[in-house]
């Protein structure tokens, strides 16, 4: 996934009537629910907001129509601002929601509740410095409170200050050793640092307090997916659905367990019910494109990978398997300007100069493939005992456009330290000065490496083609496709030439 939407701690229950803001005096301990207990309640009465990695703010779980109640005579103020809240949260931004409490009404701005939420959404909204006094007012005044401890704790992690975030999760744990907002961030820490182990036991834990709790169970899940207990995995997410059938990651996870036994169709029916829950996840998208590509369904893998792209288009994955399709199809101008993107957005995706490199070659745009492979060589160090392909094309490229100069500069850098011997650098030789074709050729055949043989008997049908002599290089060109599970992407190149 892109961005792991992790449901996490600052949650913010806007109640109606039945609830806790329709009490008048809730300015106790007790006034406010445990926030990651509101999270997973499937009885939701409000809307929850989120804070995830990337401190993107978002409004989920629309409640049942029954529960809203129509405000009418007598309805405490704070109950009808606590609507007001919750409308504005629906349909328009965070930022118009907190100009509301500018309105608070007479004698509530004191309210715990009123002020939970406020210092919540300032927090979710990034603007620590005025989130702080609200917050640390409370915890002077609520000390043992556990909602107003995770507050807090959330300040902390946010202001950098790690030392009272730890201090604060203690005392909460002290209180409560399976308070499930608690140990889903001590799991969240660990998941960041991939010991899944650890962050599982974490999420085991909170899950003792609230056996119902999304967040745990999800993170429950996910852990026991990446440590291959997949049977577990799939009771997690499967009793996510029973707790809040409208969590479209535990469908998508339902789905990647699907693709664990290659059932592809079954896979796919759950992908589909991911994004019925939300059309707007890039991950989704992703993941019913590649579901489509194994089902053989090309058309509709691409346009699932167009939709996650115009979804996140800074994003470089969804143009990589853009590219890789068109690449399987032939699509050569299509791969290559994916490609392009791809290196654009994520210069050190080596990876796909690679690629990039190979179909400007084809396209004969010389100096942008000399670029690409230059890049792709940079980034293995400039080795050639880890790939002699890279300085061969660049080398290649050079000679295409008539410039024997730089291409035996480029080849005479990579012979540098080479043992003399090698059929390696006999053919890196032969495009330096062009003597002894035929030791160089012998020394290809008795290479025992098949890929390596391979690979070389390319260059010199190559080195045939850049001297005109289309006889000899469809001769080693067809040596080339002979060989049986090629590793290497010569033998592309040679296909190509043969079929042209």
């Amino acid at each position: 996934m892109k961005k792991k939407q992790t449901l996490l701690y600052m949650v913010i229950l806007l109640c109606t009537l039945g609830g806790c803001l329709s009490t008048e005096n809730t300015g106790s301990q007790a006034a406010a629910q445990s926030m990651g207990q509101v999270a997973a309640a499937s009885a939701m009465t409000g809307g929850v907001i989120i804070i995830d990695e990337s401190s993107d703010v978002e409004v989920i779980d629309t409640p049942d129509e029954e529960k809203i109640k129509t405000v009418e005579e007598g309805v405490s103020p704070k109950a009808v601002f606590a609507e007001k809240l919750y409308e504005s949260l629906r349909t328009g931004t965070l930022e118009e929601a907190l100009l509301l409490f500018d309105e608070v009404p007479a004698g509530a701005a004191e309210d715990f509740d009123i002020q939970m939420m406020h210092a919540s959404l300032l927090l979710s909204s990034g603007d620590i410095a005025n989130a702080r006094p609200i917050a640390e007012k409370l915890l002077k005044e609520y000390p043992d409170n556990a909602d107003v401890l995770m507050l807090n704790s959330m300040l902390a992690k946010y202001s950098g200050d790690t030392r009272k975030k730890s201090s604060l999760l203690k005392q909460l744990l002290e209180q409560d050793p399976a308070n499930p907002d608690a140990n889903v961030e001590l799991a969240n820490e660990q998941m960041l640092k991939r010991n899944y182990k650890l962050a599982r036991k974490y999420y085991q834990q909170g899950l003792k307090g609230n056996p119902n709790d999304e967040t745990a169970l999800f993170g429950y899940g996910q852990t026991s997916y990446y440590l291959n207990d997949l049977k577990a995995a799939k009771t997690a997410f499967e009793k996510i659905l029973t707790v809040n059938p409208e969590n479209g990651f535990a469908w998508a996870y339902l789905g990647k367990l699907e693709r664990e036994n290659e059932n592809y169709m079954k896979a796919l029916e759950y992908i589909k019910k991911a994004i019925e829950c939300d059309p707007e996840i890039y991950d989704f998208w992703m993941d019913y494109g590649s579901y489509q590509r194994k089902m053989g369904l090309f058309k509709d893998a691409e346009v699932s990978w167009q939709k996650a792209v115009s979804l996140n288009p800074d994003y470089f994955l969804g143009h990589a398997y853009l590219a890789g399709l068109y690449d399987e199809q032939n699509i050569f101008d299509k791969a290559l300007s994916e490609y392009k993107k791809v290196i654009e957005l994520n210069p050190s995706y080596y990876f796909a100069y690679e690629s990039l490199g190979i179909f400007a070659w084809h396209e004969k745009q010389y100096a942008q493939a000399r670029e690409a492979f230059t890049r792709a060589y940079a980034a293995i160090g400039n080795d050639v005992t880890k790939n002699v392909s890279y300085p061969l094309m660049i080398a290649a490229t050079y000679l295409a456009e008539g410039n024997t100069k730089e291409c035996k500069n480029t080849v005479a850098k990579a012979m540098r330290n080479m043992n003399t011997a090698t059929a390696t650098y006999a053919v890196l030789r032969l495009y330096y000065d062009g003597l002894n074709l035929n030791n160089v050729i012998q020394k290809i055949m008795n290479e025992s490496n098949r890929n390596l043989r391979g690979k070389l008997l390319y260059y010199i049908g190559l080195y045939y083609d850049l001297k005109g002599n289309v006889d000899g290089a469809n001769k080693y060109y067809t040596e080339v496709i002979n060989i049986n599970s090629p590793m290497f992407f010569e033998f592309r190149l040679a296909e190509w030439e043969l079929s042209e």
